[in-house]
């Protein structure tokens, strides 16, 4: 895994902590007192957040950091990226959501 997925990869589970935490972009950016532009291009994985920042948002959203950078062991455990990908991508997801990609893949065997 190169450094640009694992880029994406951070950012998309930062957001999804957020969400799960019930915050917007703009709560946690006041709570951490950092730009909403600046989050922004970190869920988006255009950059990386920086040391300091990354310790206030897991702090804020009480993320351990084992949890938070599990992806390096799975990339270990033989995942490709692109199942990284729809890992987090399904966990944006309803569950009746959830139940409809299952449907799918059902379809697909």
């Amino acid at each position: 895994m190169d450094t640009k997925e694992k880029q994406c990869l951070l950012g998309l589970k930062l957001k999804n902590y957020r969400k799960a935490a019930h915050y917007t972009q703009e709560k946690l950016c006041a709570a951490i007192n950092i730009d909403v532009s600046g989050l922004s291009k970190i869920e988006n994985g255009k950059c990386f957040p920086s040391v300091e920042t990354l310790c206030l948002i897991m702090e804020e959203l009480n993320i351990n950091p084992n949890e938070l950078f599990d992806f390096i062991k799975q990339n270990n455990k033989k995942c490709s990226k692109e199942d990284l990908f729809l890992i987090e991508k399904i966990k944006e997801l309803s569950p009746k959501e959830k139940q409809k990609i299952l449907s799918f893949i059902d379809l697909l065997n």
